[in-house]
């Protein structure tokens, strides 16, 4: 897995409400809440097509000739 250090430079309201959250560790809070949002209860393409494709609906495709 590849780390990578972000800045991000927050509006005090941000701020505060982020510390009323998380008063210990708001850099954790914020990297759990992202990892939340981006990557949770998403649906991959293949759970979105599941029973609606199958390998009948699949054509072959033909070689083409050099």
């Amino acid at each position: 897995m590849m780390s990578v250090r972000i800045t991000l430079t927050l509006d005090e309201f941000v701020v505060r409400k982020l510390r009323a959250l998380s008063p210990n560790n708001i850099s954790a809070f914020v990297n759990e809440h992202f990892k939340k949002c981006l990557f949770e209860n998403k649906k991959s393409m293949a759970g979105a097509f599941k029973g609606r494709i199958s390998t009948r609906d699949i054509e072959r495709v033909r070689e083409h000739e050099f």
